[in-house]
């Protein structure tokens, strides 16, 4: 039995890679040169939807690695603006970024961000963080949802009032509710499913336009 499962493993590795390899949007990031082919969400997001990142805006990139979604932003705001990413794991320099390795829903994390803002008010928070998937869907969810709600707690703290908040999440248990959540913080919330994300990937983003505040209540 352990060799069946082993032989079923290998053979869904190998049907993973060869998807990869065939993928148009992997080709196009490979000629282009860019970090990965998640680049493609982003900027299909932010042109398609007129979510504008002006020159000199102020963007915090979650869960950044590989750094691709925090290159695109850099190239947006310019030199006046600011890009900074954070990330569990190391990231090789990016012109134009500030990168911190660390946790931001921690108190570290949150000092080191700060202190690399400086005071500026932050225009758009973005994730395309996902969970470690365990293959329990059911759990996948709920640690998804987690990060979201993580997510949310950050932007409620750092957006300045009218900022946006873009994020990746999976339709299941607890969605609903999280999304009435972002809708009651945000004047506006759209579902968005990018033709650079993979039709068989259960993943999907959340724009949330023109923050209101979280208020006492």
């Amino acid at each position: 039995m352990a060799q069946q499962s082993k032989s079923k493993a290998a053979r869904k590795t190998a049907a993973w890679y060869q998807r990869h390899a065939n993928d148009p949007h992997v080709k196009r990031a490979q000629r282009e040169g860019k970090r990965s082919r998640a680049a493609f969400k982003l900027t299909e997001i932010l042109d398609q939807q007129q979510l504008r990142v002006k020159r000199g805006s102020v963007v915090i990139d979650l869960g950044c690695a590989p750094g691709s979604w925090s290159v695109e932003l850099a190239q947006r705001v310019g030199r006046e603006g600011l890009v900074i990413g954070i990330d569990l794991l190391p990231l090789d320099p990016i012109s134009g970024v500030t990168l911190i390795q660390g946790d931001f829903n921690t108190p570290a994390g949150q000092q080191q961000l700060a202190d690399a803002l400086q005071g500026r008010a932050v225009d758009l928070v973005v994730s395309d963080m996902a969970p470690e998937m365990s293959g329990n869907k059911l759990v996948d969810q709920m640690r998804m949802i987690g990060l979201n709600e993580m997510t949310l707690a950050f932007a409620g703290q750092h957006l300045r009032l009218g900022g946006d908040l873009l994020m990746k999440t999976f339709m299941g248990e607890g969605y609903d509710q999280f999304r009435r959540q972002l809708g009651a913080t945000f004047q506006r919330v759209k579902n968005i499913k990018p033709a650079a994300s993979r039709k068989s990937s259960a993943e999907f983003f959340l724009l949330a336009r023109h923050f209101k505040g979280c208020g006492d209540d």
